[in-house]
């Protein structure tokens, strides 16, 4: 029995690929890591539990055979594998259509025919777009990104696909935060932390600072994505948020834990961008809650940054 992780090298990946092995459904299976190295996290793959049974496949997700070929004998498939830093993507948005839908949804296809139990597929809150209304899963989608409007397209089509036979469960994540092997440092919790750590000011434009946004700790991700393969496969989208703060939340947190930072309130020539607010109310229902906090996540990021404070 296996399971396949398609992009296990990278920041969620990383820390579910630890995860696995202790989690009950999933503690017998050998855990089949799929990554290309776009992003070099070959220190992903150190320190792995010895008491678990790894297998690495080196191979772009975007190529259809070695998917196809990595699906023998998979029962779960956790599906990560994705361009995300999503202003990125407007440098290269014909690339993150091909990897965030057209390789999703080969994805999908090859773990079907493969006869797979479970896909889990993540998702973004960046599906939504901005808006003064508070969000849950049945909000009409606007998104403002490359990234957003591939990850919608592809999470729609095999939602529309779904016949019950492969359990599907689509995850929204919030803005994710935390430390995990395969760090990355292009959203503001651990961007904020780095600065810190390394002695640079952090700039906040006046007036958003009370700008809100869904945030979720690494940890509870990785969480609710075991939690989909073991409960749900219902072929429903579910938002997973730990909190929604505002951006002073997240200075409050980086000041706390790392005393020595400047933050610097400058004026913005524009400001258009609108707070919103997501509702996890839906996956709560089906029996999950987020554990971490922000200032968890600081916490543990100035932990990680101690040789330099």
């Amino acid at each position: 029995m296996t399971v396949l992780v398609t992009g296990g090298l990278g920041y969620l990946g990383s820390r579910l690929i630890r995860e696995l092995p202790d989690h009950p459904a999933f503690s017998d299976q050998t855990i089949r890591i799929l990554d290309n190295y776009r992003q070099p996290r070959f220190h992903s793959l150190w320190d792995l539990p010895a008491y678990a049974d790894y297998e690495f496949v080196d191979a772009d997700v975007r190529d259809a055979e070695a998917v196809r070929e990595a699906m023998d004998g998979v029962d779960a498939v956790f599906h990560l594998a994705a361009v995300t830093n999503a202003p990125e993507t407007f440098d290269i948005p014909e690339k993150t259509w091909e990897v965030n839908h057209e390789a999703a949804l080969t994805t999908y296809e090859a773990a079907r025919d493969a006869g797979v139990d479970q896909f889990v597929n993540v998702s973004t809150c960046s599906v939504y777009g901005t808006t003064e209304e508070e969000i849950d899963e049945t909000f009409d989608c606007d998104p403002e990104s490359p990234y957003g409007e591939a990850k919608l397209e592809a999470e729609q089509e095999m939602l529309a696909r779904y016949d019950g036979e492969t359990g599907l469960t689509a995850l929204r994540l919030g803005t994710v935060y935390g430390w995990t092997t395969g760090m990355r440092f292009d959203t503001v919790v651990d961007k904020f932390a780095l600065l810190a750590a390394t002695g640079e000011p952090l700039t906040v434009y006046e007036g958003a600072e009370d700008q809100k946004r869904p945030y979720l700790h690494v940890q509870d991700a990785v969480r609710s994505m075991l939690f989909a393969a073991a409960e749900l496969g219902d072929g429903e989208a579910y938002n997973v948020v730990g909190q929604n703060g505002r951006l002073q939340d997240v200075v409050d947190a980086v000041e706390k834990h790392f005393p020595d930072v400047e933050v610097g309130y400058v004026e913005a020539e524009q400001l258009n961008q609108l707070s919103y607010i997501v509702s996890d109310e839906k996956i709560r229902a089906e029996g999950f809650e987020t554990a971490y906090t922000l200032d968890d996540g600081v916490a543990e990021l100035a932990d990680k940054f101690r040789g330099l404070l």
